[in-house]
């Protein structure tokens, strides 16, 4: 009982050290550096008036009218639009609500202000709209519904059922895992198409990359049967475990039919959340798990989560299908095909599918923007992949992933160029979540509570 007492206290205290800033009392960011996304430059001496949630003004300091009851926030910051995590995982009702709210609260603490929510639950539509009127700590939630996958979508009649249901929910899209037949994948994406709802995830062995994107996915994630398309005939195999991704076939990829893949991808308009970290941190052997259990915002996760992890990842590795060689080899691919979709212009999206393997929320998508800069995008392109890119997938190129006049007021504030120091690291200031502000020390104070809750 003392023991639940002390915990409801340290949550309400944790919740008062935000809720002073939500108000609609207007937010003035006074004479700072903006990478506004506009350009890869960053534009000096800015001060910002956030009103009700958006940008109401911004430009050069010396010309700034600011409002008599603002509340100004000044200092050697660097500004930019808040990340979006675009493969996210939200814990599900069974894990219960404190799960639930402090796994949104780390997303948000590192500057994540939107989610979309990859494997979805009920009680994730009731987060989404407590998120969006600023009933706790959260980032901005969209998110799938319960997963379709050989177990659920058995049938065309259950199928198509599944889809209406999902659809008459209120869920922004439907998740595909594998293991769906091509008789049960035509009913549920003719049912979606119908209805114009997206279907996006996981792509199934008798599928394929093809057919997917004919159907008109709204995004493939982990890169799947991309490897299989370059394997050609080798990829008429029985479908191995879901993390390998195509890894056992890295031997056979004709890699001159990379351009080929991504063209197709460009021109069918699919996005690809690529979240190459994950792979990275089964696969590349020169990541121990002993270093990878002392990253950034691993504290946050609980013993036995981790231990679960690195039991699987030394599994793996210890494994006769796994080769050192073959795995540096399966992951160069993998940066060759992120970057051709990028040179090709078929959209990428920012998400290292947390909490996964090694990849805690928030940290991790930092971390997979870092990799993006390694398979050749300009560190302006990686941070496109979580800002611009996704305004455009949400449909709000005016609202959704830039600074300027107009749009959400959805910023990180830094202690450094953002174009020079990706990861972030310890260079988060503040957030600003629609409008509302959290600076350093009221992180650091959520994160102390959410450090004492993790087990």
């Amino acid at each position: 009982m003392k023991y639940k007492f002390q915990k409801i206290i340290i949550y309400i205290f944790a919740f008062l050290l935000i809720t002073p800033f939500l108000s609609a009392e207007p937010l003035v960011i006074k004479n700072v550096n903006v990478l506004t996304m506009e350009s890869d430059q960053i534009v000096q001496n800015q001060t910002i008036i956030i009103r009700n949630g958006f940008i109401e003004w911004m430009g050069p300091d010396d010309e700034a009218d600011i409002p008599e009851d603002a509340k100004i926030v000044e200092g050697d910051y660097y500004v930019m639009p808040g990340l979006a995590e675009m493969h996210a995982h939200i814990p599900g009702s069974n894990q219960g609500m404190d799960a639930m709210e402090n796994t949104l609260a780390l997303y948000l603490s590192q500057g994540i202000t939107t989610i979309r929510g990859m494997l979805g639950d009920p009680a994730h539509l009731e987060l989404r709209e407590r998120a969006e009127s600023g009933d706790f700590f959260s980032p901005r939630i969209f998110t799938s519904g319960p997963s379709f996958s050989g177990n659920t979508a058995t049938d065309p009649q259950t199928t198509r059922q599944m889809v209406r249901d999902q659809y008459e929910a209120g869920y922004d899209l439907l998740k595909f895992h594998p293991g769906i037949s091509l008789e049960n994948f035509e009913a549920a994406t003719d049912e979606a198409n119908s209805l114009g709802i997206e279907f996006s995830g996981h792509i199934s062995i008798d599928v394929g990359l093809e057919r997917s994107l004919a159907a008109g996915k709204g995004s493939i994630d982990h890169l799947d049967r991309y490897i299989e398309f370059l394997a050609g005939d080798a990829a008429d195999r029985e479908d191995p475990p879901i993390i390998f991704f195509g890894y056992d076939l890295t031997p056979y990829v004709d890699e001159t039919r990379i351009d080929e893949a991504a063209r197709m991808t460009a021109e069918a308009g699919v996005w690809n959340v690529p979240t190459n970290t994950l792979l990275e941190n089964v696969f590349n052997p020169d990541l121990t798990t002993e270093e990878m259990q002392n990253w950034p915002g691993m504290e946050f996760i609980p013993a036995g989560v981790t231990e679960n992890w690195t039991n699987y990842v030394n599994q793996v590795r210890a494994g006769e299908a796994y080769d050192p060689d073959q795995s540096r080899k399966f992951l160069e691919i993998r940066k060759k095909l992120t970057y051709a979709l990028h040179q090709n212009e078929a959209g990428l999206l920012l998400g290292a599918d947390a909490p996964q393997i090694f990849n805690p929320p928030g940290y991790s998508a930092h971390r997979e923007m870092a990799l993006l800069v390694d398979a050749g995008l300009s560190p302006f392109e990686a941070i496109k992949t979580g800002t611009v890119h996704v305004g455009t997938y949400l449909d709000e190129p005016d609202q959704t992933g830039k600074v300027a006049p107009g749009f959400r007021a959805d910023l990180i504030l830094l202690s450094s160029n953002p174009l020079e120091t990706i990861p972030f690291k310890q260079n988060i200031e503040g957030v600003v979540y629609r409008g509302y502000f959290a600076n350093r020390a009221q992180l650091d104070e959520i994160l102390n509570y959410l450090r004492d809750q993790t087990d």
